[in-house]
């Protein structure tokens, strides 16, 4: 082309452009005046100012459509539309600023928010409605200041909001319309012509009725919202904002002739509720308009997805197919690809919601072959794979092969995702050409031997898998590994098996070229020729080293401790009950050792958990140095480990010795320092030891019995080990139910008070011990040695002194009254963890104040270990109690380890020898050394003595002859319930009164 040509065509299209652009500006200065013009025809304040002001949905409109060109468009035609209202120049030029600032801002809003003119989401509805909000503050607000300058108005806010309404509604009536409207609009329009011309019919007649017919003044306006819903599910943004705009039209033509639902008597009332309900109808409409544009592009998207993925289906060489099982065991196929029209001669819909006859024409063998296979494969959650055959309608049998995998609905039922394809002519394949078959290249490896298993080729997987070269096999036999796994026997078995079924197929350890050892999934094939003699072997394989170490990472996680790295529970158990198994056909006696390390909670609970987990990984390492391979090493959890011990010797005591020499060793390693992060710790275990030998014993049973051992060497100090003996499970037993009454003694008021007399010198009663016995309703009478310890143990003797201390109270008050018993001293034992306890001052006092006693009257008894075990506290206690009048006896003197630097400090009124010395005074000068030295101590102590256990007369005249003037014993009375005691203060009162 030449340069005269380039530069004709070049102008041409410049004033193609040019008039273009003037076709626009005139277009917009048209549309801009005379939508000003029918604004103005509706006027709300003077001067001039409509409540609807179209002309801003036309200055948006151009805005979005054209951007800045359209600018001097708007300004010269909202110039000019005020000029025309009688404005001044000034004022009208003004005003156009303000008027052409407005809709900038709302375009600018809608750009930056990407805002799409055919209104297809609800967000660009929501930016419309807010951007025409904000953006008619502008040219509100330059108007009102505009008028209010010049003196037009003195009320500039009434200004302000009207001018802003009427703005904001008019970009909402106008520019929908001109946004959308395009050739494309008016194209389906046209195609839509008779659905078109009935809405238009119900739309003039409805809004007709509603705003101009005699019936106009009945509140109506809600139809006019109904019909719009029609337009904007059906004809898009562009039809449903003319509705409306033409709607809005309509209503505001009949209230500016004072007729419709909006005439009323205030007219710029009635403009008010006509802005209102034009701007309700536009956003709904537009929103309605959005929600259906939204529903019907994502079901195009869902639509041409399912499309696309039917596409790809389709052109897969097999059948997809979704198989659901309902929990009322109906069956169906919510999905299956057109391929099952060809393969199954079925169509989708046919079992869609019953699939029996999906089995109709299954062999009924493969059926059957096929239930273990799926059952095993709904519960693990597994895919499984099978082959079967099915007949067609012309009696032809086709060979299909389905992988299906399981996945559980909510409802409890199963949907099968299944892939089908016909493996017909595989399987001919390899009937017809097998030795071409097995040597096609595919990701298994795949060697061909002759008889003697002489390699005669091989494919590359086979090479790329093993590391071995043609030239290194063809021609040799393959390379076997051997173990102890796999021995000759192995192999022997497998020749055996494919001379018989000519087939086999398992998993093998082989070694690569390299000397790497690896498994491999391997299928043996036996060729036969016509006369039946094996001519070739055919062997394909897979390396399944992955599967492999998965299914070791699964066992790792189901039967080992995660910290330690030892056998868990699980897989103890199932240990312990093989060699209990194993046992029934062994003579040999095993052993099962359970090892709890002893404060390990202090260690958490002061170094952290982080320490005790080193701690626990220690022990392990060391538990595992202490046995043989053949035993076992377990981690239950927490702290308790077991160690099982096997192929102990046959002899029992043997046996014994074996188990507590290896216990014993485990003991003293536990007990070893570790060195744990920055921090050396000493530590112990218990260990309890069960031995057992034959199948007559459960895994419980050995758990609770080396448990019940375990117990016994913790209640023992720790840091020992005991064998369980079946007279130990009686007594933890006979413990636990003495335990349990022990509960409820108190509460159905089984203990019971006996009393104890003690005499001076002269045989005048001078008072009496208080003794806690317990009177079960069953068992009757428990004596204190039995349940006084476990009381200690579990805590239960705070609230049983509590009470014993109490009813002495209550008994001295009873004896308070009386002039024969007034002067009674009773005394009652003090356990250490009752006097140990912090709040037993106040509880005392509050006893004393309660019952109104002479405290001087009680007497407590505690022994040098209760004394000695917190001199500090201890001595304060007595010192607080010794305020309030009551009195002190040291009991089972003699028997500690008191100092006299201690006797000094305490405040003792009495020492009580205790019975073990007062027993052989007369026949043993060591005992009558040591009650002579207790009484002197005492006396030169100031302090009162009193033996108890005296039973003979020369027991009582040894005592008197060394200044000891006060018993206890059964030479007086051995201790009595409350109606004897009484009965014996009665008699002696007799006695005296007949002296």
């Amino acid at each position: 082309m030449s340069s005269s040509m380039q530069l004709k065509t070049a102008t041409g299209s410049k004033q193609i452009r040019l008039r273009m652009e003037m076709l626009r500006f005139l277009a917009v200065v048209f549309a801009y005046i005379a939508a000003g013009r029918l604004g103005l025809s509706i006027p709300y304040l003077s001067p001039n100012v409509s409540l609807i002001w179209l002309p801003t949905g036309v200055a948006v409109a151009a805005l979005m459509r054209w951007g800045k060109r359209a600018v001097p468009a708007v300004y010269i035609a909202a110039f000019l539309l005020e000029f025309s209202a009688g404005y001044s120049l000034a004022v009208a030029a003004w005003l156009a600023i303000g008027n052409t600032l407005g809709p900038n801002l709302t375009c600018w809003i809608l750009r930056r928010e990407r805002f799409d003119r055919f209104f297809s989401r609800r967000k660009d509805v929501i930016w419309f409605s807010a951007a025409a909000t904000v953006g008619m503050m502008i040219s509100a607000s330059g108007g009102a200041l505009t008028l209010w300058r010049y003196g037009l108005t003195d009320n500039i806010v009434k200004v302000w909001l009207s001018w802003w309404a009427g703005d904001a509604v008019g970009v909402l009536l106008a520019a929908p319309v001109l946004l959308s409207l395009s050739y494309r609009t008016v194209a389906e329009f046209t195609q839509r012509h008779k659905e078109v011309l009935i809405f238009a019919l119900i739309f003039v007649g409805s809004n007709w009725f509603i705003f101009l017919s005699p019936h106009a003044h009945i509140r109506l306006t809600f139809i006019a919202v109904t019909v719009m819903i029609w337009p904007a599910m059906r004809f898009g943004i562009s039809a449903a904002s003319l509705a409306v705009l033409a709607s809005s039209a309509i209503a505001a033509w009949a209230t500016a002739t004072g007729r419709g639902p909006f005439n009323s008597d205030d007219a710029q009332g009635n403009l008010l509720i006509l802005w209102g309900y034009m701007t309700t109808l536009v956003i709904v409409t537009l929103i309605i308009t959005a929600l259906q544009t939204e529903s019907k592009r994502a079901a195009d998207e869902l639509r041409e997805a399912f499309e696309r993925v039917s596409k790809v289906a389709s052109r897969l060489p097999g059948l997809i197919m979704q198989y659901r099982v309902s929990p009322d065991n109906s069956t169906g196929v919510p999905y299956a690809s057109d391929a099952i029209r060809q393969m199954f001669e079925i169509r989708p819909d046919e079992v869609r919601h019953d699939a029996s006859a999906l089995f109709e024409r299954i062999d009924r063998a493969d059926v059957e072959k096929a239930k273990p296979l799926i059952r095993h494969a709904g519960r693990t959650l597994t895919s499984w794979q099978t082959e079967f055959r099915l007949r067609r309608l012309n009696g032809q049998v086709r060979w299909l092969y389905i992988d299906a995998l399981p996945e559980p609905e909510p409802d409890g039922g199963m949907l099968w995702h299944c892939f089908i394809t016909d493996i017909t002519e595989r399987k001919q394949a390899e009937h017809d050409l097998q030795i071409a078959a097995f040597t096609f290249e595919s990701q298994e490896g795949i060697f061909v031997t002759d008889a003697n298993w002489t390699i005669l080729r091989m494919n590359q997987a086979f090479n790329r898998i093993t590391g071995y070269e043609n030239a290194d096999l063809l021609g040799r036999k393959p390379p076997i590994y051997k173990s102890k796994q796999q021995d000759r026997a192995y192999f022997d078995n497998i020749a055996e098996l494919l001379k018989e079924n000519k087939f086999w197929q398992g998993e093998m350890w082989s070694k690569r070229k390299n000397g790497d050892i690896y498994p491999q999934m391997i299928t043996l094939t036996a060729i036969t020729n016509a006369e039946g003699e094996v001519s070739n072997y055919i062997a394909s394989f897979t390396d399944i080293s992955r599967h492999k170490s998965y299914e070791e990472e699964i066992r790792n996680l189901a039967f080992y401790d995660s910290l330690t790295q030892l056998p868990n529970r699980r897989l103890l158990m199932d240990r312990l009950q093989h060699l209990i198994s194993l046992s029934k056909r062994s003579d040999n006696h095993s052993a099962i050792l359970f090892i709890d390390l002893d404060n390990f909670k202090t260690l958490n609970d002061t170094r952290g958990h982080d320490a005790g987990d080193l701690l626990l990984v220690e022990t392990a390492s060391r538990l595992q140095t202490c046995v043989r391979d053949s035993d076992t090493v377990a981690r239950l959890g927490g702290d308790e480990f077991v160690v099982v011990l096997e192929e102990l010797s046959i002899v029992r005591d043997e046996a014994v010795q074996q188990a507590d020499r290896i216990a014993n060793k485990i003991r003293m390693l536990l007990s070893e320092p570790y060195h744990i992060m920055d921090f050396e710790h000493h530590g112990s275990s218990s260990i309890g030891v069960c031995l057992f030998h034959g199948g007559d014993i459960t895994v419980k049973d050995l758990f609770k019995r080396a448990d019940t051992a375990m117990y016994e060497a913790k209640t023992s100090g720790r840091d020992a080990v005991r064998f369980f003996d079946p007279a130990m499970q009686a007594v933890l037993v006979v413990r636990m139910m003495l335990e349990s009454n022990l509960r409820v003694a108190l509460a159905q008021n089984q203990f019971k008070l006996y009393y104890q007399v003690q005499v001076n010198a002269d045989g005048q009663l001078i008072g009496a011990e208080a003794l806690l016995r317990w009177i079960h309703p069953d068992r009757g009478f428990i004596s204190p040695a039995e349940f006084i310890p476990l009381a200690e143990e579990t805590g239960l003797i705070v609230p049983i002194g509590n009470w014993v201390l109490e009813t002495a109270c209550a008994q001295l008050k009873k004896w308070e009254a009386k002039e024969d018993t007034r002067h009674l001293t009773l005394a009652v034992n003090v356990s250490a963890k009752q006097f140990q306890q912090v709040d037993f001052v106040e509880k005392l006092r509050s006893m004393l104040l309660r019952t109104a006693i002479n405290p001087t009257r009680l007497k407590i008894e505690l022994t040098e270990s209760t004394i000695l075990d917190n001199v500090d506290s201890t001595t304060a206690k007595m010192h607080e109690l010794r305020e309030l009048g009551i009195a002190f006896s040291m009991d089972d003197f003699g028997t500690g380890y008191s100092s006299l630097a201690y006797l000094q400090r305490l405040p003792l009124n009495q020492l009580k020898i205790d019975r073990s010395f007062v027993r052989d005074i007369s026949d043993d000068e060591n005992d009558a050394t040591i009650v002579r030295a207790i009484i002197s101590l005492g006396v030169n102590l100031g302090l009162n003595v009193i033996a108890e256990g005296v039973e003979t007369l020369a027991q009582r005249s040894f005592l008197i002859e060394h200044d000891c003037h006060a018993f206890q014993g059964y030479l007086f009375s051995k201790p009595l319930p409350l109606e004897g005691f009484q009965e014996l203060l009665k008699q002696s009162r007799q006695a005296q009164s007949a002296a």
